[in-house]
């Protein structure tokens, strides 16, 4: 009988390729002189080297049931109840839906749940809009900026005639008093609607 390679040989064995790659690897079957698989050898290797009292399915824990390799696939609904479950069951698919299932319902429920905490901070005035403060904050900067350019304006005609040192610094502090508190007046409701729409 001629030598196959891995590839052939896996699906004369009925197994993956990755399976005749770690067999060879672990030295259960050995390859051929010419570096192929002579299958009845290897077969009987196999055989001889797979220990039948552990579990073949590392998924299901249930030694997997192995077919010839001319023998047709069983076609689905075969089983019969005697038979173990595989980790395709309907069962185990039924079980991997409800954990979706609880999984989704539980996000949904820390969402809404966060979603009410936001709504009563909002309420109770602990948040505020930021579309709001972002408002308030242009407003604010725009009154400062109107207020401090109007300070040459307001001051140059009175202190151009003034020699006085003492005289100029009390002017001055007096008109930066009266630009900061009308600064840290409240705003008019007007002014917190934030810049008209330009025209």
């Amino acid at each position: 009988m001629a030598s196959l390679s891995i590839r052939a040989y896996a699906r004369h064995r009925g197994v993956s390729h990755t399976a005749v790659r770690k067999a060879l690897a672990a030295g259960r079957i050995t390859p051929g002189a010419d570096g192929g698989i002579n299958a009845a050898q290897a077969d009987a290797q196999w055989s001889h080297a797979t220990d039948l009292s552990k579990p073949l399915n590392s998924v299901s824990g249930v030694p997997k049931r192995r077919r010839a390799p001319d023998a047709p696939s069983e076609p689905m609904g075969s089983r019969t109840w005697e038979e173990p479950m595989s980790a395709a069951s309907p069962e185990a698919g039924a079980s991997r839906l409800v954990s979706s299932y609880a999984s989704s319902r539980a996000a949904r429920e820390a969402y809404l749940a966060r979603m009410a905490k936001l709504d009563f901070e909002e309420r109770s005035g602990k948040l505020v809009d930021a579309d709001q403060v972002r408002a308030q904050i242009f407003t604010l900067g725009r009154r400062v900026r109107d207020t401090l350019l109007g300070l040459p304006d307001r001051l140059a005609p009175v202190l151009a005639g003034q020699a006085d040192q003492a005289v100029i610094h009390r002017m001055l502090s007096e008109e930066i008093l009266a630009s900061l508190s009308e600064l840290s007046a409240p705003p008019s409701p007007r002014s917190l609607s934030g810049p008209e729409p330009a025209q």
